[in-house]
């Protein structure tokens, strides 16, 4: 007999795209979508009554201009699969395949994050490392864009590190919060989500493995830009054996337009 629970390690679940505050809705035509951005901020001065303000600096401006990607998975299966399977192979491939979209999604993003992003002031793979990053980094994204990061996203070997961090007597500093002296923030096994020295901590096991360049982002949500389709369907059979075929698909653009909101854990 066979039980209807499948085994599986697919999530749907995208931490960095959450962190950067989701995806907003993408336009149905076009493979560009060209967002504007300042380039120089207008000044004002002191002008004397009746006095000449053109000599303060004007507003210019220019596009960001992200490229729309098709991400896309593929599935053929029998037909005996799709009526006679039990527990459904249908439901459990378009769930699967779903999981891998939206991984695929939150990797893209990644990717744009590390090409975008600004680089960090180098630092230690530690504890004390962790602590000059935030908050060096997080004073750095407020001076470039005059708004405050609130989001810190970690691969799995800074998470450990995080739940293994002690102070000089040995207590955790992120772990068991509420039994901890001079608490820097919560990390704690049974959560991908925390907090850590004040930004809303998100785990992504889609990053880097190991505590390297690139393991950990501060990001002030709105220096980048995450448009996204919904995810599609299109479905076809094979006349000769009558097997099916079937894609899921969607479409996602995303540009970092301010480099100094994103910055990226440096390795010293």
């Amino acid at each position: 007999s066979y039980i209807r629970d499948v085994a599986t390690n697919t999530t749907m679940v995208r931490p960095t795209v959450d962190a950067c505050g989701g995806t907003r809705p993408l336009n149905s035509y076009g493979m560009t979508v060209s967002i504007p951005k300042i380039t120089a901020n207008s000044t004002v001065a002191t002008v004397a009554e009746g006095g000449d303000p053109t000599g303060t600096t004007q507003i210019t401006s220019a596009y960001v201009n992200a490229t729309v990607i098709k991400k896309a998975g593929f599935q053929r299966y029998s037909v005996e699969l799709l009526d006679r399977s039990d527990p459904s192979f249908y439901e459990i491939m378009l769930s699967n395949l779903r999981d891998g979209y939206a991984q695929a999604v939150d990797e893209y993003v990644i990717a744009q994050l590390v090409a975008g992003g600004t680089q960090g002031t180098a630092v230690a793979a530690s504890s004390a490392g962790i602590i000059s990053f935030v908050s060096t980094e997080s004073a750095a994204a407020y001076n470039a864009t005059k708004r405050t990061a609130t989001a810190y996203v970690a691969g799995t070997s800074q998470w450990s590190l995080l739940m293994g961090a002690t102070d000089t007597t040995g207590r955790p500093i992120y772990n068991a919060q509420p039994l901890t002296q001079n608490a820097g923030g919560t990390a704690n096994p049974t959560s991908i989500r925390g907090n850590v020295l004040g930004l809303d901590l998100y785990v992504d096991a889609n990053m880097v493995a190991t505590t390297i360049d690139e393991s950990a982002f501060i990001i002030e949500p709105r220096s980048i830009e995450i448009f996204e389709s919904p995810a599609l369907t299109l479905s076809a059979n094979v006349p000769t054996t009558g097997e099916i075929e079937l894609m899921l698909y969607g479409y996602v653009a995303a540009g970092v337009t301010q480099a100094g909101g994103i910055r990226r854990f440096n390795l010293t």
